[in-house]
């Protein structure tokens, strides 16, 4: 726990956090972990932090509001959608794929990514034939930037995955993190 303290009390966090964004730029995934514990953050305190973000909700909530996505540096603009799927993922279903397409309509030439956990909400991305009008029947402002940048919402998540957001790097967390961590975040 002391080098976890140690993380968290060297400066403030979010300063804390730039400095190791800018240290995992470029980086392959599988550094990640090392890169982390060389910076203080253990395994446990990443099971803790999404421990606590599991519990709080939005990442969104905790941001700037003015702010449209979680992530946004000079370089990438990211999504994190965190909820594990256990079956009726209707919600979960129509937010990533809102998330999706404000990341595929970001026009800033920014890389833009999407971090999901397990496998279930890449595969929906990729198959589903739900149509566009669907998932995006609770998000107003999404529905308008869709038709805005790319159309008729009468194409189904798959389609619009393959031809307009295939930009988008759709990341699993649970291949990039540590064991411990992936085990903590499919529980």
């Amino acid at each position: 726990m002391a080098d976890d303290m140690d993380f968290l009390g060297t400066e403030p966090l979010t300063a804390a956090i730039a400095s190791l964004e800018r240290g995992l730029a470029g980086r392959p995934a599988g550094e990640v972990g090392d890169l982390a514990a060389a910076r203080g953050i253990s395994p446990e305190l990443m099971v803790a932090a999404l421990t606590v973000r599991d519990s709080l909700g939005r990442l969104n909530d905790l941001n700037d509001p003015n702010r449209p996505f979680d992530l946004e540096t000079d370089r990438r603009v990211a999504e994190f959608k965190l909820a594990r799927w256990r079956g009726a993922d209707a919600t979960r279903k129509r937010q990533t794929f809102k998330d999706l397409v404000l990341l595929a309509a970001d026009r800033t030439g920014r890389r833009a990514e999407l971090f999901v956990v397990g496998p279930e909400p890449g595969r929906f991305l990729r198959t589903s034939r739900a149509t566009a009008a669907w998932a995006l029947n609770r998000t107003p402002h999404a529905r308008r930037v869709f038709e805005e940048s790319f159309g008729s919402l009468d194409v189904s998540v798959a389609q619009f995955t393959a031809r307009h957001a295939g930009h988008v790097r759709v990341t699993d967390l649970c291949e990039v993190l540590p064991p411990t961590v992936a085990a903590a975040l499919v529980r």
